[in-house]
């Protein structure tokens, strides 16, 4: 049995090499863990403790095991990570990897400082002068990378993306991970801890880690960047929709002066038939007439007026194509969700479902629209008897190539108000539903 104060130093430096990178990986998806807190704690707890023992048994029950030992408990850990955050696999993998580069930079450079200061020391394992050292490594680079993952990563990794341009951007970490593994591992065949002690692979390691993380930075600012494009066409969409309702009511306006201006010479062409007791004329009259009447379909919908105008836009373009348009809508004035992402949401829900159903032998699109003080759901189905394109990060566009705009915005939306959207095509027809949670302090 070991000595009770070298098991205390191998559980130092067991936390000191896990906890620190684990609540790092951790804080860009604290919002989006699959546990609560509570929970969370109780499992991060039990895993810290899987930990200790490995160190525990690779330092004096398993000599000979330690590499083993060591993937076993690199295994606990992604396990952990991919079952405890709910984001794409790829923002997962691009942390995991990014944090690993890192914590072995740790590693090595906290062996060669012990090295340095606590010769005698550093050829044994697991000592306390290797976890004091550890933890100095770690305090100088606690700042910038905290400074880094806040106010760039954390952003970066928040956005509702696509998640195409994550599937292939942890190959980015991968590929410096294989970098410094091959430059101090591949070409020498010192031990391990040798090369750990020589100050030039700390060197090596540290160019290595400074490159990756210019171009860790480079992608999350263009991964931010991308948010920004996508989140100015959502506003220019939203303003168009504002446009066509706009003019739209002047053509109604204009439709109604007309009717106005021409309504005394109406009166005195059917007083003349009244005088004549012409009543065929009269009522071919009348008939005429009504054919040359505005638009008499529904303009208000809802209270609500950015949704309202929405709807209203594409019931005209629904009866322009010959598409059943059917509306049940119960939306109060004022919801707590901003109007511009509404004509957003609701503006590319109705255009995808006006796109997909002209070609449809019967086209028909039921919208369905409720709100309570604390959700608003919204269903649109249409008529789809095609093939729907699908791939990872969502529906591939039917009218250009890659993933569709449209419903990448409304799962952003979704996403902004802590909702949920569904897609999917179901006995003839596409439905997409859509469920936001509304700002209590806007209500």
């Amino acid at each position: 049995m070991p000595p009770l104060y070298r098991m205390l130093e191998v559980c130092v430096y067991s936390l000191t090499n896990f906890l620190p990178f684990l609540a790092m990986a951790l804080y860009p998806f604290r919002r989006r863990l699959r546990f609560s807190p509570a929970v969370a704690a109780a499992l991060v707890a039990v895993l810290t403790l899987l930990q200790m023992g490995l160190g525990l048994c690779a330092a004096f029950f398993t000599p000979g095991r330690g590499s083993l030992l060591s993937a076993v408990s690199t295994g606990l850990y992604a396990v952990f990570y991919f079952l405890a955050v709910r984001a794409y696999p790829g923002k997962t993998l691009f942390t995991l990897l990014m944090i690993s580069n890192l914590a072995n930079l740790v590693v090595i450079a906290a062996k060669c400082l012990e090295g340095q200061m606590f010769p005698a020391l550093a050829v044994q394992s697991y000592r306390w002068s290797f976890a004091l050292m550890m933890l100095a490594v770690e305090a100088v680079l606690f700042l910038p990378l905290l400074l880094y993952v806040r106010k760039v990563y954390t952003p970066a990794v928040e956005q509702e993306t696509s998640g195409l341009a994550w599937r292939y951007l942890w190959l980015i970490p991968a590929t410096f991970y294989l970098i410094w593994y091959y430059v101090i591992y591949g070409n020498t065949n010192l031990t391990g801890l040798e090369i750990a002690l020589r100050p030039s692979s700390t060197i090596v390691l540290l160019f290595i880690n400074t490159g990756a993380a210019l171009v860790y930075y480079v992608v999350a600012r263009l991964v931010l960047e991308q948010e920004k494009l996508v989140a100015l066409q959502q506003k220019n969409y939203a303003l168009a929709m504002q446009s066509l309702q706009y003019e739209n009511l002047q053509e109604r306006i204009a439709e109604a002066r007309q009717a106005k201006h021409d309504v005394r010479h109406h009166i005195a062409l059917l007083q003349d038939c009244l005088r004549r007791k012409d009543y065929d004329a009269m009522q071919a009259y009348l008939d005429r007439y009504q054919e040359t009447l505005p638009d008499a379909r529904q303009l208000q919908f809802c209270g609500n007026a950015a949704v309202n105008a929405v709807l209203s836009y594409f019931a005209q373009q629904a009866a322009a194509q010959q598409v059943e348009f059917s509306v049940k809508a119960q939306l109060p004035e004022y919801t707590g969700v901003a109007d511009p992402d509404l004509a957003v949401l609701f503006g590319n829900l109705l255009e995808n479902a006006l796109t997909a159903c002209m070609q449809e032998a019967s086209p028909r699109i039921v919208v369905r629209i409720t709100a309570d003080a604390h959700t608003l759901c919204a269903a649109v189905d249409n008529t789809f008897t095609g093939t729907v394109r699908r791939t990872t990060g969502g529906f591939l566009s039917t009218k250009h190539a890659g993933l569709g705009l449209g419903t990448a915005s409304v799962r952003s939306i979704a996403e902004k108000y802590h909702g949920v959207c569904r897609l999917e095509p179901r006995d003839g027809m596409f439905c997409a539903s859509v469920l936001l949670e509304l700002p209590q302090e806007k209500l």
